[in-house]
């Protein structure tokens, strides 16, 4: 599949945690300093919304079991969660932010 705008960085910048839906997967685009990363927005572990969790630096945190991922890599970083997230390729052209779902 090609890549899908789907967020700018100025959006981002206002809220960094923002759920996108793409070809019916449930996106989390997390905006961090040094970049956008995309992975799934479902909890691995409560089948939850990530999006509506917070964040530790790079760790998203889950709202219902506090199940904790690193966006940049996926990897489940505190029970109970215990897989890790699906993730997405990002990619920024000027302020356009685009995802590739394969």
């Amino acid at each position: 599949m090609a890549a899908v705008k789907v967020s700018s960085l100025q959006a981002l910048q206002d809220q960094p945690l923002q759920r996108v839906t793409i070809a019916g997967k449930d996106i989390l685009l997390v905006k961090l300093v040094d970049g956008v990363y995309a992975v799934s927005d479902q909890c691995t572990h409560g089948r939850v919304s990530l999006a509506q969790g917070h964040l530790e630096g790079d760790i998203i945190c889950c709202p219902k079991h506090g199940g904790k991922f690193n966006v940049k890599t996926g990897k489940a970083v505190a029970f109970p969660a215990i897989t890790k997230l699906p993730q997405y390729d990002v990619h920024v052209d000027g302020d356009d932010v685009y995802v590739t779902v394969e």
